[in-house]
């Protein structure tokens, strides 16, 4: 299996606030340090993708974004508002995507470090920068996913990451103190995507994966146990797997790009499982947001504008694709006021400029035209 796509360049001193040692220190100058190895997948979407931070006990949940800077650092811009600060640098070189979670411990970011290995750096809430900290235990493989569980104690979390086997493993926090990696078995030839659920025990987790076949599979994690790896009908696909995290619970409805590049969905509530076409040629991995009587998706298309596509619950019929202003180069990420107010629609992407576009939609509705007012650029360096 290759390794995912990464970054590495040189950083600047200044803009180390901590390194661990002999890790996420600065890559060599040159063409050397700049030069990307392949894809994790030839036929994923090769592109970043922004990681909103979602904490479950506030209103509204996301606080802010986590991206890779184009000089391989891990960049975070704390939300306010409709708005975004400017990108702050917290150092390092990191190989693909950020992850991070909000708990009452603070804003925690989670990444792989050049020696494949996974870090840890945290926000307190004053705000200071703890510095990075090696989660030890395994070599890894794909970009790392984190969450915090339902009716977890207070502080808690979970992550999870592809091992050198091609598995899933997964680590928690608890106490201040890391239970240790333990395998939940299967393949992965994407990254993981990891959600809250409804399902009994209510404390569940869903893991998604694309599989050796290329099909999606999920594996449902609880403190009462884990399930094994089970395919999600027969649908393969060439994205990584979409689910609406800016609901208080996700992981119903998913969707996916297919072999076809059309986009699919999938109603995890209903039996037999049948994927439905949205059609559309997609470029990008997909996003999900989920708020009060609208669930939009949105992706890429062959024009590298992004588009949208609407229903009044996500296993209503969709109302076709409508295209937004303006093109961008990364994977979308989307999130709404909340799940039960309607309110302001945000759309994160970088643009043709480096910078992380932000985009709103006032008072989304699923009848069209779509109301977004153009992208913004969130200030400072530019992301990767």
């Amino acid at each position: 299996m290759v390794q995912p796509h990464w970054l590495r360049k040189t950083l600047t001193a200044g803009l180390i606030l901590a390194v661990a040692a002999g890790v996420l220190t600065p890559g060599p100058a040159g063409a050397a340090a700049t030069a990307a190895p392949p894809p994790y997948a030839a036929d994923l979407p090769d592109l970043g993708t922004p990681a909103v931070a979602y904490d479950r006990t506030a209103q509204p949940a996301a606080t802010g974004v986590a991206a890779r800077g184009a000089d391989g650092s891990l960049l975070y811009s704390a939300r306010s508002g409709s708005s975004f600060g400017p990108f702050q640098s917290l150092g390092g070189v990191i190989v693909g995507d950020p992850s991070v979670v909000v708990n009452a411990v603070g804003t925690h970011f989670f990444v792989r470090g050049t020696d494949d290995q996974v870090y840890t750096n945290t926000i307190t809430p004053s705000g200071a920068v703890t510095g990075y900290a090696h989660v030890p235990g395994l070599t890894v493989t794909g970009d790392v996913e984190a969450l915090v569980p339902n009716l977890a104690p207070a502080g808690s979390l979970r992550i999870f990451a592809r091992g050198t086997d091609g598995a899933v493993w997964t680590n928690q926090l608890t106490g201040g103190a890391w239970s240790g990696w333990s395998s939940l078995g299967g393949f992965a030839t994407s990254d993981i995507t990891a959600t809250r659920t409804f399902a009994f025990p209510n404390d569940t987790v869903r893991v998604f994966v694309r599989g050796a076949d290329r099909r999606v599979y999920v594996s449902r994690v609880a403190a009462s146990g884990v399930t094994p790896f089970e395919p999600l009908g027969d649908l393969q696909v060439t994205s990584n797997i979409a689910v609406a995290e800016d609901g208080i619970f996700g992981g119903g409805f998913i969707a996916a790009r297919g072999a076809d590049n059309a986009v699919w969905t999938l109603n995890l509530f209903t039996l037999p499982y049948t994927w439905k076409s949205l059609g559309g040629s997609a470029t990008s991995d997909l996003a999900l947001s989920y708020q009060a009587n609208v669930t939009a998706l949105y992706v890429r298309g062959t024009d590298n504008a992004l588009y949208v596509n609407k229903t009044t619950a996500p296993d209503a019929a969709y109302r076709g694709f409508e295209r937004i202003d303006g093109t961008v180069t990364g994977n979308p990420a989307a999130f709404g006021t909340g799940p039960s107010v309607p309110g302001t629609g945000f759309l994160l992407a970088r643009l043709g400029s480096g910078a992380l576009g932000l985009n709103l939609e006032p008072n989304p509705s699923v009848l069209p035209p779509h109301k977004f007012g153009g992208y913004s650029p969130i200030p400072g360096p530019a992301v990767g």
